[in-house]
């Protein structure tokens, strides 16, 4: 395992996973796949909106990030997104809160990408 990536384990519930996937070593590698696509994708549009400071499609960005968080246990990335998709909906936006908010919800997103990554490149071979 790469040095900077934690555990999947640790960051999401391999054992959930596992179990919406019937067991399917093939199928959770699918879904594992499927989501670092989906949250890199994603975690890339949010990034342009937060430039942008567009909140409204921010928090329909992150609402997206959360639900896939939701799916597969990761619950760090989840309460980071959802706080953040509340805040994004305030009036007025209090940018300095959003800007703490974003500072927690990329680098929890990309850790998991990291980890699922490390994990698809462990189990690939076999």
């Amino acid at each position: 395992m790469a040095k900077s990536a934690k555990s999947l384990d640790s960051l999401l519930s391999l054992e959930r996973l596992r179990t919406l996937t019937g067991h399917d070593e093939s199928l959770l590698y699918a879904m594992l796949a499927m989501t670092l696509k989906s949250n890199s994708t994603d975690l890339n549009v949010a990034a342009a909106l937060y430039a942008r400071a567009d909140w409204g499609e921010l928090a329909k960005s992150v609402h997206r990030i959360a639900g896939a968080a939701q799916i597969t246990g990761a619950r760090r990335a989840e309460h980071a997104c959802r706080q953040l998709e509340t805040a994004c909906l305030q009036s007025p936006p209090d940018n300095i809160f959003l800007a703490n908010l974003w500072s927690e919800v990329s680098p929890a997103v990309e850790e998991i990408n990291a980890s699922i990554a490390d994990y698809l490149e462990q189990h690939s071979a076999q």
